[in-house]
């Protein structure tokens, strides 16, 4: 519990809370700096990524595209040769070299083409390849692969110099056909540019699709052109696959990290579909995460430094502030070091002006309350002066009454005697032994008073005779044991003053064989604790002069007497009263 008490107020020192909100306002900003740039240097990266990619897979489909025309373009230029035509309509054999040569000269101008193939209408062949097994007769409207031929000018992917498909690559052309017409636009035959099935993966091999990313082609019939697993040709869930990336167009696939984007090819009615895995991507964003986590750790440490240093300057003043606050029973001024805030040396310059000010109030009311105490002190002593004086004229006038001239005279002296003890040139402290002869001489006037009745003795060492004591503390107690202890008792009275010592205090006792009383029992103790003004004062005036430890004790029970002891310190000391 003590240590959780400790831990929380540690964290509610201003210093510590300064820290942690700076800390934590310095870590906030950088979280949300870091993370901004990131996520907004993560989408450029992205987006740059996407448009490189879709600029790449646009570029080879362009590339396809050009050389697929160009190889059209060259396909119609040789269709529509006169020499060509003539050797068609007129089965001159004497052109077969001529139209040879220019067939070697196309297939010479492009590494890629892998033969070209002449079939008339009648079903004669002219090509570069010899023993062509193709389905030919003297009918060629009649064949379902010639039909096709001229009526798809699009390229298509076949075995090469077959019209069945051959699940063996090697042998896999793209063939571009082209119809060939006399000057009435009546066929004559058709032209078979092949070109080998390498120079589709020729023009898709620059692109970087990734690690787990491919390309495949695939034509308006939704057939396969290209791939570069063969096994998507042969396996119908593998191609359903293909067909759902095509139905599903362009996206983002970003629990696989896999861009899709398709693009037409022109002149081909080819789809190239580009399933690209953006490795680059995530392996930037990695970097610029690494990056952006050290800046912000640097940042971090900047910001922690910086706090520390911009904390001690403001705590540092304000724990100045606080210790001198701390100690402001000792009403000293506070120095908060130099190059602090302004509102703290403004703070300390005001605190140290509260505290002159205290001290000259504190000034004030040590001389006013010394006025007062002395005030106090009159105050009591003139209650006892006229109570005593009542009473011994009370005696005086009982002697008188019998006419008793010499003790008059005898206690008229003593009187004189006790007043100039009591009046002692306005001073408040006496000697003890002034103090004791002033006891003396009202125990005498008593003792005239009350007669055999009455024997009193004092017996005190003469070391304490020096001491200084308030006056008139003893008579108040000898008086209030003659008139409540002796007065009420029959047979003999006997009243002994004594002192001692203990440390630093010093003793007066009180004896009395007079009726004794219970102290603990209100009824009993009322004379004394409230009835006698005399004692009253003196307990209250021991208290003003020496504090709360100091004062009257009265030990006593019916029928024993009473013994009143006085607690004095051996030298005046003034104090305040608690």
């Amino acid at each position: 519990m003590e240590n959780r008490c400790r831990i929380r107020n540690w964290l509610r020192r201003f210093g510590v809370q300064i820290s942690f909100f700076y800390l934590g306002l310095g870590l906030a900003i950088i979280l949300i700096l870091s993370g901004t740039i990131y996520f907004f240097t993560a989408s450029l990266l992205m987006n740059e990524m996407v448009s490189k990619t879709h600029d790449l897979l646009e570029l080879s489909g362009n590339n396809i595209a050009t050389y697929i025309a160009r190889v059209k373009g060259e396909s119609d230029v040789f269709a529509n040769s006169p020499v060509l035509r003539q050797y068609l309509e007129e089965n001159d054999e004497s052109l077969r070299p001529v139209l040879m040569s220019d067939i070697e000269q196309l297939l010479k101008n492009d590494d890629c083409k892998k033969s070209i193939v002449v079939v008339s209408k009648d079903g004669r062949i002219l090509s570069n390849e010899e023993n062509l097994d193709m389905s030919v007769s003297e009918d060629m409207m009649k064949e379902d692969w010639y039909m096709e031929s001229i009526h798809n000018t699009m390229p298509v992917l076949t075995g090469a110099r077959m019209q069945s498909f051959s699940p063996d690559k090697d042998n896999w052309v793209i063939s571009v056909s082209t119809e060939i017409t006399d000057s009435a636009g009546e066929n004559r035959g058709v032209l078979l540019m092949d070109m080998e099935y390498g120079v589709v993966e020729e023009h898709l091999r620059s692109l970087d699709v990734g690690r787990e990313g491919y390309v495949f082609l695939v034509n308006d019939k939704g057939e396969l052109v290209y791939h570069k697993d063969t096994g998507f040709f042969t396996s119908p869930e593998k191609k359903e696959q293909l067909l759902t990336l095509l139905a599903e167009g362009d996206r983002y696939d970003k629990k696989k990290n896999l861009l899709v984007y398709q693009t037409e090819i022109e002149n081909t009615g080819w789809i190239l579909v580009g399933v690209v895995s953006l490795d680059t991507l995530k392996m930037l964003e990695q970097q610029l995460l690494e990056v952006v986590l050290f800046v912000g750790a640097l940042l971090f440490g900047a910001v922690i430094l910086l706090g520390i240093l911009f904390t001690r300057r403001l705590a540092v003043p304000m724990a100045d502030l606080e210790k001198g606050m701390g100690e402001i029973e000792k009403l000293a001024e506070i120095s908060v070091r130099k190059h602090s805030f302004q509102e703290a040396e403004i703070l300390a310059e005001n605190y140290n002006k509260m505290i002159f000010r205290i001290r000259g109030l504190m000034k004030e009311i040590a001389q006013k309350e010394e006025t007062l105490h002395q005030a106090q002190l009159n105050a009591l002593v003139s209650q006892i002066n006229p109570h005593f004086l009542y009473n011994t004229l009370d005696t005086i006038v009982w002697m008188a009454e019998f006419n008793d001239s010499a003790k008059v005279i005898a206690l008229t002296k003593s009187l004189a005697a006790f007043f100039r003890l009591s009046l002692n040139g306005g001073r408040e402290l006496v000697t003890a032994a002034d103090e004791l002869e002033h006891v003396r001489q009202y125990l005498y006037i008593q003792k005239e008073r009350y007669g055999d009745k009455l024997s009193y003795e004092i017996r005190v060492p003469e070391e304490f005779l020096d001491y200084t004591v308030p006056k008139i503390i003893l008579q108040p107690i000898v008086e209030n044991s003659i008139y409540h202890g002796i007065k009420p008792m029959e047979g003999l009275g006997r009243i002994l003053v004594t002192a001692q010592e203990e440390g630093e205090y010093l003793i007066f006792m009180v004896e009395d064989n007079g009726a004794g009383f219970n102290p603990a029992s209100p009824k009993d103790g009322r004379c004394v604790r409230k009835g006698s003004v005399g004692l009253k004062n003196v307990e209250e005036r021991l208290k003003l002069y020496y504090g709360q430890d100091c004062g009257v004790s009265i030990v006593s029970s019916p029928g024993a007497g009473c013994t009143v002891k006085l607690m004095l310190k051996k030298h005046v000391v003034h104090r305040e009263t608690e």
